[in-house]
């Protein structure tokens, strides 16, 4: 197994400043006997958990641990049936790392179909959330008309929830010329433009194997190392 340190979808590499302190977070909850995403402070390396209904009564998925370079799924379970303990490696119901990146929301709209005429019709895959006087900037048409409309900004006039009339910037009609072919994309000038819509969120997916049944109490510890390193082969 090689631990995939420093890519992207572990948001934080494997080879820390020297001298940051070692996070830690820990806590417990009830169970609802389902898969569960629980959000953490930062990316864990490390996640131990303890099934403390599932101790007080000798049944199985006491326990286990998981770390950031397993497999999605995977975790490692110390279960109990009546008389002794047994090892597991889940590697379906355990734990996914579900971290989202954040960053900007995707504000273009698709275009599926440009009208000609006076004025020129935008028609877009889903409801584009238009109003009367937005401007936008229309980009990537393919077809004739798209030597017309691209790269410009225009004033909506909004015909439907997928369908606006372009204007110019003193509220005349376009006309289109030419044929559409097929592409393009809307994209809404002003405020919303530069402004970070999602911050990072760190989600670990606690399959049904650690989460047990309805109403177990599980406590949990979730650690970020100082370093996290793979060694690799050392024969």
């Amino acid at each position: 197994m090689t631990a995939p340190i420093g890519t992207v979808a572990n948001v934080y590499t494997g080879m820390r400043e020297f001298g940051q302190v070692t996070n830690t977070f820990g806590g417990y909850l009830q169970s609802a006997g389902a898969a569960y995403n629980l959000h953490l402070p930062f990316m864990p390396d490390k996640f131990e958990w303890y099934n403390y209904t599932k101790f007080g009564t000798n049944t199985n998925n006491l326990s286990g641990v998981w770390f950031r370079d397993f497999p999605s799924g995977d975790a490692l379970i110390i279960a109990r049936g009546t008389t002794t303990l047994t090892s597991t490696l889940e590697t379906t119901n355990g734990i996914t790392n579900a971290s989202t990146a954040g960053g900007f929301t995707n504000e273009h709209l698709v275009i599926t179909n440009v009208s000609i005429a006076t004025p020129g019709v935008v028609t877009t895959s889903t409801a584009h959330g238009l109003t009367d006087g937005d401007r936008v900037v229309i980009t990537q048409v393919v077809g004739s008309v798209g030597q017309y409309i691209n790269n410009m900004t225009f004033v909506v006039d909004v015909l439907s929830s997928t369908t606006f009339a372009l204007y110019d910037v003193y509220g005349l009609p376009i006309t289109t010329l030419g044929t559409y072919t097929s592409g393009g994309q809307v994209t809404k000038t002003g405020p919303r433009l530069g402004i970070v819509d999602a911050a990072p969120q760190f989600i670990l997916t606690l399959g049904s194997a650690i989460m047990g049944a309805d109403n177990d109490v599980i406590y949990f510890q979730a650690t970020q190392f100082n370093r996290y390193v793979n060694i690799g082969d050392v024969a």
